[in-house]
């Protein structure tokens, strides 16, 4: 259990008052890779809209937190964005109303496209995102909200290689490190989903590919994990996932 997180999640626990939660990411908080993904529910913000009945950790969460507690589950992630669509688009994917946030982001800062620039170095690339960590909790601090990062699960090997049109410069785990890095130094609490689901595998003696899709995106089984692996670190009981 991460104890800070749960405390902040502990509110939902015989709220008088219904509280709002906020989910913010891309690609595996949206849904992609689970059966039936689709973006056919309301607008998020831009050219995105809701995946409303894809399979996912996302509605696996908002079914179990809306029937058990007095609280709201809103996803807005939007597929193949990154940090810096979150910063430019703030005021509309975070709402006045929003009393948690839950922010899984960083996937897709990994590469760099090659019509985009001179080519980084790693260390210019990490040091882009990691700024981009800061300013982010720094605009959820000023905007009074309760904020959670997560840093996403492991992919698998070939897509953590160079692509047609783009430079890897680098990895999930650097994803991770930088997160637990602006953790210590911001204060936020973080939940790391590439170090559990990492576990998982291990303690399965499976390869992470077994709960992948396409090498990045989770399956049915992958997401299911992901779901448990939430709520532990949150400190709320999952009850049974379907």
């Amino acid at each position: 259990m991460n104890t800070e997180a749960a405390k902040i999640f502990s509110r939902v626990i015989m709220a008088e008052n219904t509280v709002h939660i906020k989910l913010l990411g891309d690609s595996i908080t949206h849904g992609v890779g689970g059966s039936g993904f689709q973006q056919n529910g309301e607008p998020i913000t831009d050219r995105f809209s809701r995946n409303p009945n894809g399979f996912c950790w996302a509605k696996l969460f908002k079914e179990h937190m809306e029937a058990q507690y007095n609280c709201t589950v809103t996803n807005n992630a939007c597929t193949g964005t990154n940090i810096e669509f979150i910063l430019q688009h703030f005021d509309e994917l975070v709402s006045a109303e929003d009393d948690i946030v839950l922010c899984t982001i960083g996937t897709n800062n990994r590469h760099q496209y090659f019509q985009s620039g001179e080519k980084h170095t790693k260390k210019q690339h990490m040091e882009c995102f990691y700024n981009n960590i800061l300013a982010l909790y720094e605009k959820f601090r000023a905007a009074g909200k309760d904020v959670i990062f997560a840093a996403n699960i492991p992919a698998a090997a070939a897509n953590e290689l160079d692509g047609e049109n783009y430079w890897r410069h680098f990895h999930m785990n650097d994803v991770r490190d930088m997160y637990r890095k602006a953790s210590f130094a911001c204060g936020f609490p973080l939940i790391s989903f590439y170090d559990a689901f990492s576990d998982y595998c291990m303690n399965k003696n499976i390869p992470v590919e077994v709960l992948l899709k396409d090498g990045l995106h989770p399956n049915d089984e992958g997401y299911r994990v992901m779901f448990s692996i939430l709520m532990r670190e949150i400190g709320l009981a999952a009850g049974v996932p379907r």
